[in-house]
């Protein structure tokens, strides 16, 4: 998307290597293909990954366990994904050890291959942009959709995202605005905080 709206090859790879956020990386993209100020850039990719907040402060307590010093809990929420939040998230959940090692090896890991896979994405439209056409405009949601799925393994999980997927049904219907996904958001988390009480 960033070759086919004029910039660089090295932008998306940059973008990949500092900002591990591909929901950001989206919004952007977008806003800087509209003009945007650096701010409204800033402020933007800081509300998409505000939810990275509650992860880590989640995160931050299951990994009390594991032993991790200060600087490997620093350098693992550094590449604190949704992927690797609801894989380890869920590990965690079921009493499987893992170690710092493994923790951060596998965020590693995971960083370097989307940055590899930006290489490559950008690689591969620069010498065949005159031959595909790129649609990608469903990605975003794709990705979202499936780190909602895979981390409703329980029914008060599933009754929580489901109150958040209708709140963003009935908010849409009654007005559009970007904040509609972030009241939906909360209101989901809200349900699922109340359900947790309850059990």
């Amino acid at each position: 998307m960033a070759v086919s709206a004029g910039y660089p090859l090295w932008l998306p790879v940059a973008m990949c290597l500092f900002v591990y956020a591909g929901a950001s990386q989206f919004a952007a993209l977008a806003l800087m293909t509209a003009n945007a100020s650096i701010v409204t850039i800033v402020m933007t990719t800081f509300l998409i990954n505000a939810r990275h907040m509650l992860m880590s402060m989640y995160m931050s307590r299951a990994l009390r366990t594991t032993g991790l010093s200060r600087l490997e809990r620093w350098v693992y929420a550094a590449e604190l994904t949704d992927e690797s939040f609801a894989f380890h998230s869920s590990k965690l959940q079921k009493g499987v050890a893992v170690n710092a090692r493994y923790l951060i090896s596998f965020n590693l890991f995971c960083h370097s291959a989307w940055v590899l896979g930006a290489l490559l994405g950008a690689l591969s439209s620069t010498y065949t942009a005159h031959l595909i056409q790129y649609k990608l405009d469903y990605a975003l949601t794709a990705m979202m959709l499936y780190v909602l799925v895979s981390l409703c393994d329980s029914k008060g999980k599933l009754v929580a995202a489901l109150a958040a997927v209708a709140c963003m049904g009935v908010l849409n219907l009654l007005f559009e605005s970007a904040l509609n996904v972030f009241i939906a958001t909360f209101f989901g988390c809200w349900i699922g905080v109340c359900l947790k009480k309850r059990s």
